[in-house]
């Protein structure tokens, strides 16, 4: 079962102590008012202890729990949570910035707002929206009816069969997918279904635990350990497999399910995964590329296209080229797509236009033609390797060339 990322989240006037705004996810958060005057009290003695301007009390620790905090101009954010990440903590952070954009006026007065419900929409994107995909498998709960009042998620409740996937559901109520995803992601929030990601081939996972052990089963048999050397963040499962020679996908996939839920392997951020598939995309294309105009030329068609979007895409400066057209994340890029602190749509976005500029110029040396049958084949390559999100790479503006 796939739940949200936290336990509760707090938003806290840092002058009063008191909390605007909380939400908890499994019935047994702090309360909230005493939370906020704890943290409140503990970052202001470390303010005074360590004379600094922003406190560097960030988190506190307790047997099963975390507890992260991060700092606005004039709010405190915090979750309460297994994992300290920086996944979890950019998320923090845009709330907080979000909250305090929203809600400016609260900062010199007291009035009600309806914090909670305006801004609700803000915490399910962040902390809900996001784990909710279009494979995701939905399990509505037994007595839903009692956990959710609002109208649209009555309805969509009602209708889809007690256990379907979210492209299942929107298919059968005959609505646009983005819909089905959006309610789908409602109902969580009110805990009325609960919902779970399969593992798919093009899922990239890295090892947690090489040491041959695992506390659960105790040693692991070599056969496992030699599919763990295969999680290294950067290979696809589809990959991986062809790697280990499995003949049995789908009980390769169960394994790999197995190995998550005992905590030894995870999933990277989705801005590595982005990252991944956009950079395979690229090296495809260029070597595609390659085979027609030589290294020499694609080398001066990627450096060249790099260089007009750097002034908008700064971090592009950070993917390079070794010997041919090997694509290279620098290291700074890749920590940054590993710990999710560069939003995804930002690594998205900029590999987006890359490669659009990247066709435009080979199309100016070719011709619509070529490129679109070059665009075409890498589309397939990629497909084999990423057969769930390759879709997400906006194919069409790569290959609808001939008008331009």
């Amino acid at each position: 079962m796939h739940t949200v990322e936290i336990n509760s989240i707090y938003i806290i006037k840092r002058e009063t102590g008191v909390c605007l705004y909380h939400k908890d996810f499994t019935e047994s958060a702090f309360d909230p008012q005493l939370l906020s005057s704890f943290l409140v009290a503990m970052t202001s003695f470390f303010d005074e202890a360590t004379r600094s301007v922003t406190s560097q009390a960030r988190a506190f620790e307790g047997t099963h729990y975390k507890i992260i905090v991060e700092f606005g101009d004039w709010t405190l954010g915090a979750v309460s949570t297994k994992e300290d990440s920086a996944g979890i903590r950019a998320k923090l952070k845009r709330l907080i910035q979000r909250f305090e954009e929203q809600f400016n006026v609260l900062r010199w007065v007291d009035i009600d707002l309806a914090v909670h419900t305006r801004f609700e929409q803000s915490v399910i994107l962040e902390y809900v929206r996001s784990i909710i995909h279009s494979d995701t498998i939905i399990t509505v709960r037994p007595e839903w009816e009692h956990y959710t009042k609002r109208s649209e998620v009555i309805s969509f409740l009602r209708l889809i069969p007690s256990i379907c996937t979210v492209r299942e559901a929107a298919d059968f109520l005959e609505i646009p997918l983005e819909v089905a995803l959006n309610l789908t992601a409602e109902a969580l929030w009110e805990r009325a279904i609960s919902v779970d990601n399969p593992v798919k081939p093009d899922d990239i996972y890295q090892a947690m635990s090489i040491t041959g052990t695992n506390p659960l089963t105790g040693p692991l048999t070599p056969e496992t350990v030699r599919t763990l050397t295969e999680f290294d963040g950067e290979t696809p499962l589809s990959i991986a497999a062809e790697r280990l020679k499995t003949s049995d996908l789908k009980r390769f996939l169960d394994e790999v399910a197995l190995l998550e839920k005992r905590k030894m392997i995870e999933l990277v951020t989705p801005a590595h995964s982005v990252a991944i598939r956009y950079t395979s995309a690229l090296q495809s294309l260029l070597e595609n590329c390659a085979n027609i105009l030589g290294l020499k030329v694609m080398r001066q068609v990627f450096l060249s296209s790099k260089q007009q979007l750097v002034d908008n895409y700064p971090w592009l400066a950070f993917v390079s080229l070794e010997e041919g057209v090997d694509i290279e994340l620098r290291s700074s890029l890749t920590s940054a797509t590993i710990k999710g602190s560069i939003n995804p749509d930002v690594v998205n976005d900029g590999f987006r236009v890359l490669l659009q500029f990247v066709t435009r110029k080979v199309k100016d040396l070719l011709g619509p033609n070529p490129i679109n049958k070059i665009v075409t084949n890498t589309r397939k390559e990629i497909q084999n390797h990423f057969p769930s999100t390759a879709y997400e790479i906006e194919w069409e503006y790569l290959t609808a060339l001939k008008s331009s």
